[in-house]
């Protein structure tokens, strides 16, 4: 098949001119030419036979011919075989030379397949018999023209509509279009200032005029003829859309969503789709989560169908803790899309920030390989499998199915995807940290040391868990490496000064890592909160008070640098405020040997108390 493109009116398919622009461009398929009596299931020699016979025979043999050939070629037409279509509709025309109608539906078929000048013919006929007063057939006229590069045509005919119908709206825009083409700005201006005052509240004309400008890049223009649009029909959906796009383009979205809201609020625009999409665009692009969800969940309804805004609108009840509502709401989304990797991810996320587990595991797993989250998916299904075998070890159970599990699952991992095999041995670390076998930890990371994914991070926490099991030499060693390739990283910097000041070793080299660290990230409340144990250490109790509050007031939820806080009171005989932030330490302990190192200062503190103690 060959493909023709023409340009043809937007009215022969029944599109107003007010909700669309002057001209529609349609891609037509021409159809290998059909035979129209095969249609009909017989020979086309039988069918011309047929309408020569009730030509010559005339009255009502001609009359039901016709019509039982227009029911045919009217359906040809609506399942688009085109080209049968119009061979029918000669052949009616034939029968029935007089009716115009017929011969307005025999050049519209002729215009699909690209016919254009037996349709004007036709149409220029038709159209003077009515002595110009069928503007459909006037308007379907200009456009043949038009389209065949007869602009000086198409003029007059839209003209000659307008100068003998009241109400030429669709002829007015058209011809203003066509001025507009060839720059003729003025003569558009004028030709649609002429029409509205024919039509003094239809919005149209202003709406047009301030396209013009647009087009033309007068956007302050064009803005004020939008606006008086609007004003003159507060219902009139294309100004909003309009001046919503001209504030959009200037970057003022806050102006935009006060203008598609004001549109939105006035009486029968609620629920006006095109402007609760873009309204709800411009919401989602400025982060005004809370803003956009009544807007969003209305559009949603409206169109029940938007997969996409449906998932966006779950997102949205997540991150306003609407957990139920966005669980139903993904849920509802798989029905139509049960193979979704990222709904299925969605739904897996949701259940594990409300801690169900073992729903949050059965989504996770269902994503399949070939997803580009099927890593992330099982580093969270390893997570979820992990908290439970800790969860069994603080309980005492000594089945060991939880930890049984969660080093099947991340062993398997590990063997297939080498992309994740250190985030799974970080999380198998990590289990055996908390579980105090710091050996296993220690061996498991050092498996991974050479892989090109263990990062700086990584070496930090092999270095701390080494300290941890008393291998201080070998930890240094391992950050001695990264400060030796970045003098100035201050977090190699802290962990090591820090380290020799845990252990009352090389205190002055302690210090100028520590301080050189605080230069590096003076905001950084854990180095501030080493440079106050220093302090501390050396017995300069009042320069270690005044570091441990700036690092409180960085990091108020780290138990060790509360518990610092609390020791500093304490030498200080601050008893008060001693047991205060000490007690907020113990809150915040969730290991228990933090727990009970805290209990023990606590009780020291209660039993050398001063009855008559300062607090500061």
């Amino acid at each position: 098949m060959r493909l023709l493109k023409i340009s043809v009116f937007a009215t022969i398919f029944s599109v107003t001119a007010c909700s669309q622009l002057p001209y529609e461009h349609h891609t037509l398929e021409i159809q290998k030419a059909a035979d129209p009596a095969a249609e009909l299931g017989f020979k086309s020699d039988i069918l011309k036979d047929m309408v020569a016979n009730a030509k010559n025979i005339g009255g009502r043999a001609s009359e039901f011919l016709a019509t039982d050939l227009f029911i045919k070629g009217n359906d040809a037409s609506i399942r688009g075989d085109y080209q049968t279509a119009s061979q029918i509709f000669r052949y009616v025309v034939e029968l029935q030379p007089q009716d115009n109608y017929l011969k307005k539906k025999l050049s519209i078929e002729l215009i699909r397949i690209g016919e254009l000048k037996e349709a004007e013919k036709i149409l220029k006929s038709v159209f003077d018999e009515s002595r110009i007063k069928d503007d459909s057939i006037g308007l379907i006229l200009a456009g043949v023209y038009a389209a065949l590069e007869k602009p000086e045509l198409a003029r007059v005919t839209y003209q000659q509509i307008i100068n003998t119908t009241a109400d030429a709206e669709e002829a007015c825009l058209f011809l203003a279009k066509s001025y507009s083409g060839e720059k003729k700005y003025n003569e558009a201006h004028a030709l649609l200032g002429k029409c509205e005052k024919k039509s003094k509240d239809d919005p149209v004309y202003s709406f047009y005029r301030g396209k013009i400008e647009y087009e033309r890049g007068h956007k302050s223009e064009a803005k004020k003829f939008f606006e008086k649009s609007l004003k003159m029909d507060h219902t009139y959906a294309q100004a909003a859309l309009a001046l919503g796009a001209f504030y959009e383009e200037k970057e003022d979205l806050k102006s935009a969503v006060k203008s598609y809201k004001a549109f939105l609020a006035a009486d029968g625009n609620s629920t006006s789709v095109p402007v609760l999409s873009r309204l709800v665009t411009v919401l989602f692009s400025m982060d005004e989560n809370k803003a956009v969800i009544p807007y969003a969940e209305t559009l949603s309804s409206i169109d029940n169908s938007d997969l996409n805004l449906k998932v966006r609108l779950g997102l949205l009840y997540s991150d306003n803790g609407r957990y139920e509502e966005a669980t139903n709401l993904f849920k509802e989304v798989l029905t139509v899309v049960p193979d979704s990797d990222k709904v299925i991810y969605y739904l897996g996320a949701l259940n594990q920030q409300t801690n169900h587990y073992q729903e949050a595991i059965e989504f996770f797993k269902r994503i399949p390989s070939s997803s580009a989250l099927f890593g992330d998916a099982g580093v969270q299904v390893g997570q979820m499998l992990g908290s439970m075998a800790r969860e069994e070890y603080v309980q005492g159970i000594k089945s060991g199915d939880a930890q049984n599990k969660f080093m099947s699952f991340t062993t398997e991992r590990i063997k297939d995807h080498d992309e994740t095999i250190v985030e799974f041995k970080m999380l198998q670390a990590s289990f055996f940290e908390d579980t105090f076998q710091y050996k296993n930890a220690i061996g498991v990371m050092t498996e991974v040391q050479n892989h090109k994914n263990f990062t700086e991070s990584h070496s930090y926490y092999l270095a701390s868990i080494m300290e941890k099991d008393g291998q201080y030499l070998e930890a240094r060693k391992l950050v001695q490496v990264i400060i030796d390739k970045d003098p100035n990283n201050a977090h190699a910097l802290n962990f090591l000064g820090y380290s020799y000041l845990e252990k009352n070793e090389r205190l002055d080299i302690a210090f100028n890592y520590i301080s050189k660290a605080v230069k590096l990230k003076p905001e950084d409340g854990y180095i501030r909160d080493s440079l106050a144990w220093y302090y501390f250490q050396t017995g300069k109790f009042q320069e270690a008070l005044a570091e441990a509050k700036k690092a409180f007031e960085l990091v108020k939820s780290d138990v060790i640098i509360t518990k610092h806080l609390g020791m500093i009171y304490q030498r200080l005989n601050y008893f008060d405020k001693a047991k205060e932030f000490l007690t907020e330490a113990l809150k915040q302990a969730h290991v228990q040997a933090d727990k009970e190192d805290v209990l023990k200062i606590l009780n020291d503190v209660e039993r050398i108390r001063l009855p008559a103690s300062e607090s500061k």
